[in-house]
């Protein structure tokens, strides 16, 4: 199962730069990131290429981290993406409760957080809709 970091940090200026620095200095490399605020608290989710390392890092600076399971959908292999699997979704009864999109090597890809990622991850193997393996997602 892919993983993202989740880090809950004070919303003020720096803490993003704090995060990058000491991911940067173990040379751990973020695919993909989404900030949302919540008032004086935000939550930092990040995509990267060594989540378990990058969660002992951050947890050494003293931020409250977790790995959570994600999978990463291929959007430009549907037809009108983002709408098939929205739809698709509704109609099995799949709760969405987090995703960001960004583009890498030319794709379109979904990071989607669900309550059961294996389930998730069942109904793109019935529905033909490919998603990314850990490693296909860590080597991006």
């Amino acid at each position: 199962m892919a993983h993202q970091i989740s880090l809950f940090v004070e919303n003020k200026p720096g803490k993003m730069a704090g995060v990058m620095t000491a991911l940067r200095s173990k040379a751990i490399d973020v695919k993909a990131f989404t900030i949302n605020s919540a008032g004086t608290f935000g939550v930092i989710k990040l995509l990267v290429n060594e989540p378990v390392r990058a969660r002992e890092v951050l947890k050494g600076t003293g931020l409250a981290v977790a790995l959570v399971d994600v999978v990463v959908i291929v959007l430009d292999e549907l037809p009108d993406g983002l709408e098939t699997i929205s739809t698709l979704f509704t109609d099995l009864n799949v709760n969405i409760e987090t995703a960001y999109g960004f583009n890498s090597g030319g794709h379109k890809l979904l990071v989607i957080e669900t309550g059961d990622p294996e389930r998730l991850k069942a109904v793109c193997d019935q529905q033909n809709i490919h998603f990314l393996t850990d490693t296909q997602i860590y080597a991006l």
